[in-house]
C-alpha cells in the first residue's frame, strides 16, 4: 500500500535537492509514560493509535523488526524535543485517557521513523537527518543499514523536561555605565535603547517612586527582573510601535522638502479615519480594540484583524505560521466583549521556491518555509473550523531573509447583548475578577515580543517559538461565547505577545490598576520564574475580566467546556500594576509609566529616489511565447495545489471562493460571505499587496496595495461606499546605525508610504480601522544583511447587499462582449514582466515609470458605477488588471471559462502596445457583458473611460491584436498547462 508520508518527504527531498530516493517508509510511534501495561494497551492500538485498514500497529515492537519491511539503508526518527508542544500527543492523550480512565497521570509523546530505501552513496544519512527536522524544536536519531540489520534502531527516550530551576525575583542594579546598560538591554533580549534604559533608571530614582515601593516591601530604587521584562515587552517596538509613533525630520532631496512628522501614525492614520468617523455612523470602534468593528446591518456587527507573524515563522515555519492563525482568531474573539470568528485569509511572501543559491547559515530554503507556513497555517485553521476564504503568495529573493506571514481573520457580533449592553464597547470596572483561560504557561514564547522587535541572527532564541493548538482553543471559543450571550464577562483580551503582561497590563488602563498573583497562574511545567510566568506568550490563553457574583457561573461554564479557568488578578483603581507572587510583592509600576513612559524616538529619514537602468524592451517580441512564460512565474501561477488544502466551505457561508470557473480553478479576484444562513446580505473580503513597486517608490507601492485591494472587490459586486481597510506594514530597519546605513532612505520609504495611504484613503472614503506594522524584517548574520522589500499588505472588508448577484473573474459565454474599464498608461517601471526578462537576461533594467493612482476621486466615482451593474445583474464576469498587466488578465478569464476570446488593445490608452498589454497601470478592470445587458451597462457607465476590447468566442484561442496586428495566439488548453504547472504539488516544485 502506498505510504502517502513517506512519498511526500522522498518529492520534498527531489525538489529542494534534486536528490531521489527509490522509497520512504514511515512509522508513527507514541511512546506513553503512564500505569497502564503494554498487555493491557495491546489490543486497544487499533481503537486509537492506528488505522486498521491501512496501518498495522504493535507494543513495544520495532515495526522496522517485522516482515512488513526489509532492511533500509537509513533510519530515521524524528520526535519533539522537552517542552515543546505535541499536539497529536495531546489528542491521543485524550483519548488514553477516556480508554483507560484510572491512569489519570498518563502522557504521550509522538515521533516518527523514516526507512530509506534506494539512497545514493553521495547522500549522507546526517544530512537526510537535517533535512526532516527542525533542531530548534525537534530531535532526531539515525541509524545506518547495518545497525537496522543489527536490530539497532534509533530509539528515542520521552522528551521530559528538565526540572526548571525557580529563581525568586532578582532586583536589577542600573546605576551603571552607558555600556553597560546596552550590554544589559542585548543579552537580555530586552530589545531597549540607551534612551529607554535611562528613562527606567530615572524612574527608580525619583523619591516619591522609591517611598511608594518601601511601602510594599519591595527594593526601593532599582527594577526587579520582573518590572525590567514587563518594560521591555510593553515598550518593545511590536507593542508600542515606536517607529510609528517617532517624531521623523523628513528631508525630501527631489522637491527640496524639510518638515518633522510628528507620528506617522497619528497623522497618516488615525486622523483620517477619525474624520471619516465623524461623517459616517458604522464606525463603532477602530483603533483601541483588537481589530477594527463597524456596523453591518442593524443586528449585526462585523470586525477584522491581520497580524504578521515573521520571526516565528523564520525559526519554525510549521509552529510560527500556525501561532499566527490561531493568534489573530483569538484578536477577534478577545473584540468588544466576544466575536465569534467566521473567515481566514493569508498572504505569504517567500523567497522563490527554486531557489538554487547559497542560503546565510541556519536559514532553510525557501520550499521548505512554504511548506511548513502553509501547514501551519492550513492545519490551524481547518482544525478551528473556520474557512479560508482571500489570500495571496509573492515570491522575491529578498524574502529569504525573513518571511511575511500575514493572517487575518473576520468576525460578526451581535450589535447588543441580551442584557442590552453594546458588543463592541467593555465595561470593566475596579473590583472585576480577572481570569486566564484556555492554555497553561510554560516557557514557551518568552521574549516573542521583544525577539520581533529584533533583526533575525542566527542566535535567535529557541523560546520565542510556540506551538499552537486549535484543537484547545476551538472549545475555549464555544465557552467564551456562551460566557458573552450570558452577561458573564465585563472585559477580554487575548494572550498574545507579551502573555499576561501585556493582556492584564491593558486592560488594566480601563479602570487604572490591577493586583496580580502570579503563583496562582497553572504552568506547564514547575519551576518558572516569577518573570517567565508573566511575560511568557504560551498559546490558547484569554484573559476575561468577570464581576464577583459571577464567578460561580462563568467557573461552572468553563468545567462544562472542560476548559480551564483560573482566577489571577483583581482589577484597581490603585494607579499601579501591582505583581505578587503569594504574598511578596515583585513587581509595583504606574500603569501611567508602563504604557506613556516611553520615550518618543527621534528620526532622520531622507529621500533619494532610486534610478535604476530603465527598462527598455525590444522592438520585436513572440508575445504569445511571453505570455505562457509570464503563466509560470511563481508569482502569477496558479496557487491551487496550495490553496485547495484549506477549508474554503466550513459552516456553508461562502458565496465566492479562491477558485472561479467552469473547472473551479480560475483565480478569484475577492472572497464572497453570507454570514447568516438564508439570507444573502453579504461581506466581500479582499487584499492588495505590490512590493515590488517600492524597488522604484514606496509611495506608489502603497497606493497600487491599496487600489489592487478596493479593485479585487468591486470585482464581486462591493459596495464602495461601506468599506473599510486594515494597513499592515512590514518594513526593513528602518533606523540609521552601523548595521543598517541606509535606514534615513529607509525611513524616508515609509513616510511616502503613509503619505499616501492618507491620500488614497480619503479618496476612496476607506478608513483604516485596524493594522499592524512589522520593523526589523532583516536577516542580520554575516557581512551582508539581507532585507524584505518594503512591504504593504492592505485588507479591505464591505457591504455586500446581495450576494446573488455578484460576478467573478471566468469568461462565461461565447458571444459576450469584453470591456476594458480605465486607461492603459506606459507605465512598465517594476513590472512583472520587466523583472523577467532581466533575470532571463533580455534586458537591462527594471526601471522606468511606475504605475501611479494620479485621480483617486475618479476611480472611486468609476468604481461605484461598475459596482452598481454587477448588482443589477448586468456584468456577470469582472477581473482586475494587475500582476502582467492586460495580457495575463485575459489568459487568466479564458482559463476559468475555458473559452476563447478574440481582443484588440488598440485605443486602450497613450502608451505603446508593450505599455499596453503588459504595463500593470491601476484602476483597470476587464468586464464581460451579455449582449442583452450591453446597452444597459454602456448607459451606467457613461462618463467613465470604458473600451471596448472584443467578445468572448467559442474557438478555444486567445487572440489578441494591436488594430491588424496579432500579437498573441495561444490555444486555452496551453494556456491552463502553463499556469498550473509551476507550483503544481505532483509535477512542480514542490
Amino acid at each position: 500500500m502506498r505510504d502517502v508520508r513517506g512519498d511526500v518527504v522522498r518529492r520534498q527531498l527531489m525538489a529542494d535537492h534534486g536528490i531521489q530516493i527509490g522509497e520512504v517508509r514511515s512509522i508513527c510511534g507514541y511512546l506513553i509514560a503512564g500505569e497502564t501495561s503494554a498487555e493491557e494497551i495491546s489490543p486497544r492500538v487499533d481503537d486509537l493509535f492506528a488505522d486498521p485498514i491501512i496501518e498495522v500497529g504493535e507494543t513495544n515492537t520495532i515495526l522496522l523488526s517485522t516482515p512488513l519491511f526489509s532492511t533500509p539503508e537509513v533510519a530515521i526518527t524524528v520526535g519533539f524535543k522537552p517542552g515543546v508542544t505535541d499536539n497529536p500527543g495531546k489528542a491521543a492523550t485524550d483519548g488514553f485517557k477516556t480508554l483507560f480512565p484510572d491512569d489519570t497521570d498518563a502522557r504521550i509523546s509522538t515521533y516518527t521513523t523514516y526507512a530509506f530505501y534506494d539512497v545514493p552513496t553521495s547522500c549522507d544519512a546526517t544530512w537526510l537527518a537535517a533535512t526532516l527536522h527542525n533542531g530548534l524544536i525537534e530531535r532526531a536519531l539515525v541509524a545506518s543499514g547495518a545497525d537496522c540489520q543489527a536490530g539497532q534502531w534509533p530509539e528515542l527516550q520521552f522528551p521530559t523536561p528538565p526540572e526548571q530551576v525557580f529563581i525568586a525575583p532578582q532586583s536589577v542594579d542600573l546605576e551603571c555605565p552607558d555600556e553597560e546598560l546596552e550590554r544589559l538591554s542585548e543579552t537580555g533580549l530586552l530589545a531597549l535603547n540607551l534612551n529607554e534604559m535611562h528613562a527606567i533608571q530615572g524612574h527608580y530614582r525619583r523619591a516619591d517612586i522609591q517611598s511608594a515601593r518601601q511601602a510594599v516591601g519591595i527594593v526601593a530604587n532599582a527594577p526587579t527582573d520582573v518590572e525590567l521584562e514587563c518594560l521591555a515587552q510593553t515598550w518593545s517596538e511590536h507593542c508600542k510601535h515606536k517607529i510609528f509613533a517617532s517624531k521623523i525630520h523628513h528631508v525630501d532631496r527631489e522637491t527640496g522638502e524639510d518638515t518633522v512628522v510628528d507620528s506617522i501614525f497619528k497623522t497618516h492614520i488615525m486622523k483620517p479615519t477619525h474624520d471619516m468617523q465623524n461623517e459616517v455612523d458604522w464606525l463603532l470602534s477602530v483603533f483601541h480594540d483588537n481589530s477594527g468593528v463597524i456596523a453591518w446591518d442593524d443586528e449585526w456587527s462585523v470586525c477584522m484583524k491581520a497580524e504578521t507573524h515573521n520571526s516565528p515563522s523564520a525559526l519554525d515555519p510549521y509552529g510560527g505560521a500556525m501561532t499566527g492563525i490561531v493568534g489573530v482568531n483569538r484578536d477577534i474573539l478577545g473584540t468588544g466583549l466576544g466575536a465569534r470568528p467566521i473567515a481566514n485569509t493569508d498572504v505569504f511572501c517567500f523567497g522563490p521556491p527554486d531557489w538554487e543559491g547559497d542560503l546565510p547559515e541556519n536559514l532553510f530554503h525557501p520550499s521548505r518555509v512554504l511548506r511548513g507556513v502553509h501547514a501551519g497555517v492550513r492545519v490551524g485553521g481547518n482544525e478551528s473550523g473556520i474557512p479560508t476564504v482571500n489570500g495571496a503568495i509573492v515570491f522575491d529573493d529578498r524574502y529569504i531573509g525573513k518571511p511575511l506571514v500575514y493572517c487575518g481573520t473576520v468576525g460578526i457580533m451581535p450589535r447588543t447583548l441580551p442584557d442590552g449592553r453594546p458588543s463592541h464597547i467593555k465595561t470593566p470596572v475596579a473590583g472585576d475578577i480577572v481570569y486566564m483561560v484556555g492554555g497553561r504557561v510554560g516557557y514557551d514564547g518568552i521574549h516573542g515580543a521583544t525577539f520581533s522587535s529584533l533583526e533575525l541572527t542566527e542566535e535567535s532564541p529557541s523560546s520565542a517559538v510556540q506551538i499552537g493548538d486549535p484543537i484547545t482553543q476551538k472549545k475555549m471559543l464555544d465557552m467564551v461565547l456562551e460566557a458573552r450571550d450570558e452577561g458573564l464577562i465585563t472585559c477580554i483580551t487575548d494572550n498574545g505577545a507579551g502573555g499576561l503582561s501585556s493582556s492584564i497590563g491593558e486592560m488594566a488602563e480601563y479602570t487604572n490598576g490591577c493586583e496580580i498573583d502570579l503563583a496562582k497562574v497553572p504552568l506547564k511545567q514547575a519551576g518558572l520564574s516569577p518573570w517567565e510566568i508573566l511575560v511568557s506568550e504560551s498559546q490558547e490563553r484569554m484573559t476575561i475580566a468577570v464581576k464577583p457574583e459571577d464567578q460561580e457561573a462563568f467557573e461552572s461554564l468553563a468545567a462544562l467546556h472542560e476548559v480551564e479557568a483560573t482566577a489571577v488578578a483583581t482589577f484597581t483603581s490603585t494607579g499601579m500594576f501591582h505583581v505578587r507572587y503569594d504574598e511578596a510583592t515583585v513587581a509595583y509600576l504606574p500603569i501611567e509609566f508602563l504604557h506613556d513612559g516611553v520615550p518618543q524616538l527621534e528620526l532622520e529619514s531622507e529621500w533619494i529616489r532610486p534610478q535604476p537602468p530603465v527598462f527598455s524592451p525590444p522592438s520585436e517580441a513572440d508575445h504569445t511565447q511571453l505570455l505562457l512564460d509570464m503563466l509560470k512565474r511563481p508569482n502569477i501561477a496558479s496557487k491551487e495545489t496550495w490553496v485547495r488544502q484549506y477549508d474554503h466551505e466550513v459552516i456553508a457561508q461562502t458565496a465566492i471562493k479562491p477558485f472561479v470557473g467552469v473547472e473551479r480553478d480560475g483565480p478569484g479576484d475577492a472572497g464572497v460571505i453570507a454570514p447568516l444562513h438564508g439570507n444573502p446580505h453579504g461581506l466581500v473580503i479582499s487584499c492588495g499587496i505590490a512590493p515590488r513597486y517600492s524597488d522604484l517608490d514606496a509611495g506608489a507601492m502603497a497606493a497600487a496595495a491599496i487600489d489592487e485591494a478596493v479593485r479585487n472587490a468591486v470585482c464581486v459586486g462591493l459596495d464602495v461606499d461601506k468599506m473599510a481597510g486594515l494597513d499592515n506594514f512590514c518594513w526593513p530597519d528602518p533606523i540609521e546605525s552601523a548595521k543598517t546605513p541606509d535606514g534615513r532612505f529607509k525611513l524616508a520609504q515609509l513616510v511616502r508610504a503613509n503619505r499616501e495611504l492618507e491620500r488614497v484613503c480619503r479618496a476612496y472614503r476607506l478608513p483604516c480601522v485596524s493594522g499592524k506594522d512589522s520593523m526589523k524584517n532583516d536577516y542580520g548574520s554575516g557581512p551582508e544583511k539581507i532585507s524584505i522589500p518594503p512591504t504593504l499588505l492592505f485588507s479591505l472588508f464591505g457591504d455586500h447587499p446581495d450576494v446573488r448577484f455578484s460576478a467573478t473573474s471566468d469568461f462565461k459565454h461565447a458571444g459576450d462582449r469584453v470591456y476594458l474599464v480605465g486607461t492603459s498608461s506606459q507605465e512598465l517601471g517594476a513590472c512583472e514582466l520587466a523583472y523577467m526578462m532581466q533575470e532571463n537576461g533580455h534586458v537591462e533594467g527594471i526601471g522606468g515609470a511606475v504605475p501611479q493612482l494620479l485621480h483617486p476621486e475618479q476611480n472611486l466615482g468609476t468604481y461605484r458605477a461598475l459596482s452598481q451593474t454587477i448588482r443589477q445583474g448586468w456584468v456577470r464576469t469582472a477581473h482586475d488588471c494587475s500582476e502582467g498587466g492586460l495580457a495575463v488578465a485575459l489568459a487568466e478569464m479564458c482559463i476559468g471559462g475555458r473559452v476563447g476570446a478574440s481582443i484588440d488593445i488598440d485605443g486602450t490608452g497613450e502608451g505603446d502596445l508593450w505599455g499596453r498589454l503588459w504595463g500593470e497601470s491601476l484602476g483597470r478592470i476587464v468586464v464581460a457583458v451579455a449582449p442583452e445587458n450591453e446597452e444597459k451597462f454602456l448607459a451606467a457607465m457613461k462618463g467613465h473611460t470604458t473600451t471596448v476590447l472584443g467578445a468572448v468566442t467559442s474557438s478555444d484561442s486567445l487572440s489578441i491584436f494591436d488594430g491588424d496586428d496579432e500579437l498573441v495566439s495561444s490555444p486555452v488548453d496551453a494556456l491552463v498547462a502553463a499556469w498550473k504547472g509551476t507550483l503544481d504539488l505532483t509535477g512542480g516544485v514542490v
